[in-house]
């Protein structure tokens, strides 16, 4: 923190200038690059740390200070742990999206519809694909391994791969691997002829041979499909990174899960006659429908889209003509996709309901609001300067959100609004020693319903020793900082602490007055949340109970006594330390004459 002169264009600051320097490089101060291979090691430490630039990041951690200490937290002791939400997570993870839904389409129609020689010799291109895809799956788990896990809910970063791998290990260790098993590679090395012998080929003639095992093999990439719900998380905070709003990240979930499942469904069509009809043309029944039109002499793609079409009209039940005959298995296949398809509207129409409900909700009132706040400060003509900061302070108040604190106040009513705001403020009045002494559990209930919630922009005054140290001592006040960074200066602008997350200050300037302590200048490093407790709240809540009071004096009289000797003990060891050196430099010198 740095201060200097008057600056005449700062509204915020009208009697000094006051310029934040909160961006130390914890990387480069705690690890060396004195060689290349050194430089590479840290650039690949930069990337696994916790991003500090992404929205996400900005959502679970809220201040720069906690950044940076959660930053500094894995530096020391999670080194080898690459951070959920560091850059390098998320570039794999976009990497991760497409191979997904590369993987969710191609493995599907690879088990059903390529089941002859010549879909698998020569080694087509189509299979190149599938087998990177693998690949890259086989990477994931072993990345897996070594980055740590971020609970969306709870707002939880476990960073200890001991306790991530055990937990992995139990179950979708083993799913992940078995998912991604590079089987196209294991069919280019079996023989031409063991083809004939494919697994669905052996279910269908109940003649099972030795040879069938190649396809099982297969088959188990199909699993993957239990990794969809990863697919969607990473999409999720694909659009949370690039702030869409969330009936957007809805909606590209739900449209990714719907082309999903069209896709699977219709490769389970496929699959379904060849396990009741065969593939051999001759042998198929005459009333299938794979008999009504030339089917089966068409390429895979061919057959796909037909399968796609009868899919589609099958499940959005298009038509009602059903005189056609059919075999059972058809029969089963229609009266399955037609319920499913009646299951799909009624789900689609909810969550159109509920799109149209959220338009109305606090997300749209967040929009709508900050765009009439905009339209009034273009029309008033305010500086841009001053827009941007009004604006950015708007977003930090709400962040994607419009709710009122007094009606959900008046909803709740005292006792449950009470037990909310201890949840808030019962650690942090209890960080307390002196309110945690003195007080009973119902008694810290009652301040913290006294206590006032406050935003503060970065370089904002939270306090002027001007406006409360020469005036009434009624105005002094106890702060309790939630999130951010709150500096104390002197009255004559000398940097002295630094307060962050959780801790608090002027428990003393509620009870003495000016001649035992002074109250300093707070200023707001950075965008700080915090409550505060008026002295004048206090001496009302104290008024029914002087012996608390006189017991709070007391203790917080014994305080100062004890700091008041902390500090004379390290004036004197200071003092002592200085004579000791002056005299051997004294000695020093007169050896050397």
């Amino acid at each position: 923190m740095v201060t200097g002169g008057r600056a005449k264009g700062n509204r915020n600051f009208p009697s000094h200038n006051c310029t934040v320097r909160h961006d130390v490089d914890l990387v480069t101060l705690l690890i060396p690059a004195d060689s290349f291979p050194r430089r590479i090691a840290r650039w690949w430490r930069r990337i696994c740390l916790i991003d500090h630039h992404s929205p996400v990041t900005r959502l679970v951690f809220r201040s720069d200070t906690a950044i940076k200490r959660e930053m500094s937290r894995q530096l020391t002791y999670y080194p080898g742990t690459i951070h959920p939400l560091s850059y390098f997570r998320f570039v794999w993870e976009c990497l991760m999206i497409v191979t997904f839904a590369t993987a969710f389409q191609l493995i599907p129609y690879d088990v059903t519809f390529l089941f002859r020689i010549g879909d698998y010799y020569p080694f087509t291109a189509f299979h190149v694909v599938i087998l990177g895809t693998d690949f890259i799956c086989l990477l994931d788990v072993i990345i897996s391994m070594y980055t740590g896990t971020y609970q969306r809910r709870s707002h939880q970063v476990n960073l200890d791969l001991k306790t991530v791998r055990k937990r992995y290990l139990r179950m979708w260790f083993w799913i992940d691997v078995i998912s991604s098993a590079p089987d196209p590679l294991l069919t280019k090395l079996i023989p031409p002829s063991t083809l004939d012998n494919s697994l669905v080929y052996c279910l269908h003639n109940l003649d099972y041979h030795p040879g069938c095992l190649w396809d099982l093999w297969s088959l188990m990439s199909v699993i993957k499909i239990f990794r969809f719900q990863t697919f969607l998380r990473y999409i999720r905070r694909l659009c949370e990174r690039f702030g869409l709003r969330r009936n957007v990240i809805k909606f590209i979930g739900i449209l990714a899960t719907v082309l999903t499942v069209f896709h699977w469904s219709t490769c389970l069509m496929f699959m379904v006659l060849r396990l009741t009809q065969g593939t051999d043309p001759a042998q198929i029944d005459t009333r299938s429908w794979s008999q009504k039109l030339p089917f089966w002499n068409q390429t895979s793609f061919v057959r796909y889209l037909e399968c796609s079409y009868r899919t589609l009209y099958t499940v959005t039940h298009i038509t009602h003509d059903f005189n056609e005959s059919m075999t059972y298995d058809d029969m089963v296949m229609s009266l399955i996709y037609t319920i499913s398809g009646y299951i799909l509207k009624i789900y689609l129409l909810a969550e159109l309901l509920i799109f149209i409900r959220i338009l109305f909700s606090s997300t749209s009132k967040y929009h709508e609001y900050r765009y009439e706040l905009s339209n009034y400060m273009r029309h008033e003509q305010l500086p841009a300067a001053l827009q941007k900061q009004i604006l950015s302070f708007y977003d930090f108040r709400h962040p994607k959100i419009y709710s009122r604190w007094s009606l959900i106040r008046s909803v709740l009513g005292e006792q449950l609004y009470g037990e909310i705001r201890m949840e808030i403020l019962g650690p942090l009045l209890r960080a307390c020693p002196l309110l945690r002494a003195t007080f009973s559990d119902q008694q810290l209930t009652a301040l913290a319903l006294g206590m006032d919630f406050q935003l503060f922009m970065k370089n904002d005054i939270i306090a002027r020793w001007e406006d409360t140290g020469s005036g009434d001592e009624s105005h002094w006040k106890m702060v309790f900082i939630v999130t951010g960074t709150v500096a104390i200066y002197t009255s004559g602008w000398k940097d002295v602490l630094h307060l962050e997350n959780g801790e608090h200050f002027g428990e003393f300037q509620l009870l003495f007055d000016a001649d035992t302590v002074k109250f300093p200048n707070l200023v707001a490093v950075e965008n700080t949340e915090l409550y505060t407790l008026s002295r004048e709240w206090l001496d009302r809540f104290l008024q029914p109970y002087p012996t608390v009071r006189q017991n709070l004096i007391d203790l917080a009289t014994e305080h100062l006594r004890q700091m008041e000797q902390m500090q004379r003990g390290t004036v004197l060891d200071t003092l002592e330390n200085v004579e000791t050196v002056r005299m051997q430099r004294s000695r020093s010198h007169r050896g050397t004459e």
